[in-house]
C-alpha cells in the first residue's frame, strides 16, 4: 500500500500544479478524499499553527495596504532600484536571511513577500526571481538560526561531543549564508524578462494583473502611509526580539502566538493611528487573495501530513539503515528525509542522535546540518505556496510551474545552494576544529 499512498501524493501534487492557484487546495482535497474515505487512512494533523499566522500576517498587510502602507514601502524600495532595479535579487534574499535567523521561523517571511513582488513588477523585474531566492533563503536560513527549532534539537546532540554554542554557529551559519547566496545568484538567472514573457503579456491584456501606473504612484499617500509601515516593522522587530531573547526575557510563549497577537495588536494601532477605514480592509486586494493562499496550505499540506506521518518509523528505519552503512552520506539522509517531512526540525531531531549514535562526529555532523532544508524539492510548503499565490504577473507558470513535480523555479536553486553550502561547511569545520 505504501506505494499506492506516495503514488496518490505526487500524483495530486501534479494535478495541483497544472491547476494552479487556489486549484492546488482543491487538488489536495480530492487526495484527502481518496486517502481517507477510499483508502482508509486517518486524516493526518492540519497545518492550524500556519495557516494561523499567514491569516494574521495577510490581515495586518490588508490594513497596513489600505492605509497606504504598501505603496510607500513599495515607492522607497523603488527609489532605491530605479537606476539598477536588479538589486532586488539581492536585497530580497538578504532580508528573509535576517528576519529567519533572527526569529528562527521562516513564517516572518510572509511578512515581507506581498512588498517584494510588487516592487519587482513595477520594476519590469520577473517577480519569481526575488520571490523564489526570498523564500529559498529563509529556507536555508532555518539551519542557521541560532533559535530555530532545529538548531536546537542539533545542538542538544552536539553539545554532548563537548562542541561550544559559538562553534557550532561559526560553523552552521557561515555555511547557511553561502548557500543562501549561492541559490539567490542562480535563482536571478531563472526564467525570461517580464516584458518577453508572453504569459506575463496575455494576463496584462485580460486585465489579470495589478500595475499602478506612473500617476499613481507618484500620487501624494494617505498622511498615515508612513506611520503604517513604521508599526508594521516595529511588530516584526518586537517578534524577532521576544523570540530570539526567550530565555532572558523569560516566558514560554511559541512562534504561532507571539506572532499572531503581535500582528492583530499592530493592525489596530494602525486603525487608531493611521485613519484607516474598517469597512476598507476586507476590500483589500491582499486580502482578497490571501485567502487563496490558505486553501493551497490546507488542501495540500494536509494531504501531505496524511500521507507521511503514518510512515515516519519507517522513513526513520530506513535512513537509520543508510547511515549505519554509508556514514558519510549523512548530508543525503538530512536531505531526503527533510524533503519527505517537509520540516527542519523534524529532520534534524529525528537524524541528529541516530547519526551521532553511528559515530559521526560533531565536524561532520555540522558541515551536512545545512542539508536539512531541503524543503523546497516540491513548491507546495507554506512559503513556497504563499510566494505563488502572491504573484499575479504569471511567472510561476508555463514550464516552471512544477507541473512534473520538481520543474519549478525553488528547485534547481535550492540544490545548488546546498551543494555549495555543504563543502563550505566542511571547510568551516577545517577551520573551528
Amino acid at each position: 500500500m505504501v506505494w499506492i499512498h506516495f503514488l496518490l501524493l505526487f500524483a495530486c501534487i501534479i494535478y495541483a500544479a497544472k491547476l494552479g492557484g487556489i486549484g492546488v487546495g482543491m487538488a489536495g482535497g480530492l487526495g484527502m478524499a481518496i486517502a481517507v474515505f477510499a483508502l482508509g487512512l486517518p486524516p493526518g494533523p492540519i497545518p492550524v499553527d500556519v495557516i494561523l499566522i499567514i491569516m494574521a500576517v495577510l490581515f495586518t498587510c490588508s490594513v497596513m495596504h489600505v492605509a497606504g502602507g504598501m505603496d510607500y514601502m513599495v515607492r522607497v524600495a523603488s527609489s532605491i532600484l530605479r537606476k539598477n532595479p536588479k538589486y532586488i535579487n539581492i536585497l530580497a534574499p538578504c532580508i528573509t536571511f535576517l528576519l529567519t535567523i533572527f526569529s528562527g521561523t521562516g513564517f516572518t517571511t510572509m511578512a515581507v513577500l506581498n512588498v517584494i513582488q510588487e516592487v519587482a513588477k513595477q520594476n519590469g523585474v520577473r517577480p519569481s526571481q526575488p520571490l523564489t531566492s526570498a523564500v529559498v533563503a529563509s529556507q536555508i536560513a532555518i539551519s542557521a538560526s541560532p533559535i530555530s527549532a532545529a538548531t536546537a534539537a542539533m545542538y542538544v546532540v552536539v553539545e554532548g561531543m563537548g562542541v561550544s554554542f559559538g562553534q557550532a554557529l561559526a560553523v552552521i551559519l557561515p555555511a547557511g549564508l553561502f548557500g543562501a547566496a549561492v541559490a539567490s545568484l542562480i535563482s536571478s538567472f531563472q526564467g525570461v524578462e517580464l516584458a518577453k514573457d508572453p504569459i506575463f503579456q496575455q494576463r496584462m491584456k485580460d486585465g489579470l494583473v495589478s500595475m499602478s501606473s506612473e500617476a499613481e504612484r507618484e500620487k501624494a499617500l494617505p498622511k498615515g502611509a508612513a506611520l503604517s509601515v513604521g508599526i508594521f516593522l516595529l511588530g516584526v522587530v518586537f517578534v524577532v526580539l521576544m523570540l530570539l531573547f526567550k530565555k532572558e526575557i523569560g516566558h514560554t510563549l511559541g512562534s504561532r502566538d507571539i506572532i499572531v497577537i503581535t500582528m492583530l495588536f499592530a493592525g489596530l494601532l494602525m486603525y487608531w493611528f493611521c485613519d484607516v477605514p474598517l469597512a476598507k480592509i476586507k476590500e483589500s486586494s491582499i486580502f482578497h487573495g490571501g485567502y487563496e493562499s490558505l486553501i493551497v496550505i490546507l488542501g495540500i499540506c494536509w494531504l501531505s501530513s496524511t500521507v507521511i506521518d503514518i510512515y515516519i518509523p519507517e522513513i526513520k528505519e530506513q535512513a537509520t539503515a543508510l547511515l549505519t552503512q554509508y556514514p558519510s552520506l549523512l548530508a543525503v539522509a538530512f536531505f531526503c528525509v527533510s524533503a519527505l517531512l517537509f520540516s527542519q526540525g523534524a529532520t534534524s531531531a529525528l537524524l541528529v542522535p541516530v547519526a551521532a549514535s553511528l559515530g559521526c562526529d560533531a565536524p561532520m555532523i555540522l558541515a551536512c546540518f545545512v542539508a536539512v532544508s531541503g524543503i523546497f524539492v516540491t513548491n507546495v510548503y507554506p512559503t513556497s505556496a504563499f510566494a505563488v499565490s502572491c504573484d499575479d504577473t504569471g511567472s510561476y507558470m508555463g514550464k516552471w510551474s512544477g507541473s512534473f513535480v520538481i520543474n519549478h523555479p525553488f528547485f534547481l536553486p535550492g540544490c545548488l545552494g546546498l551543494l555549495a553550502a555543504i563543502p563550505f561547511g566542511f571547510m568551516m569545520a577545517s577551520f573551528v576544529f
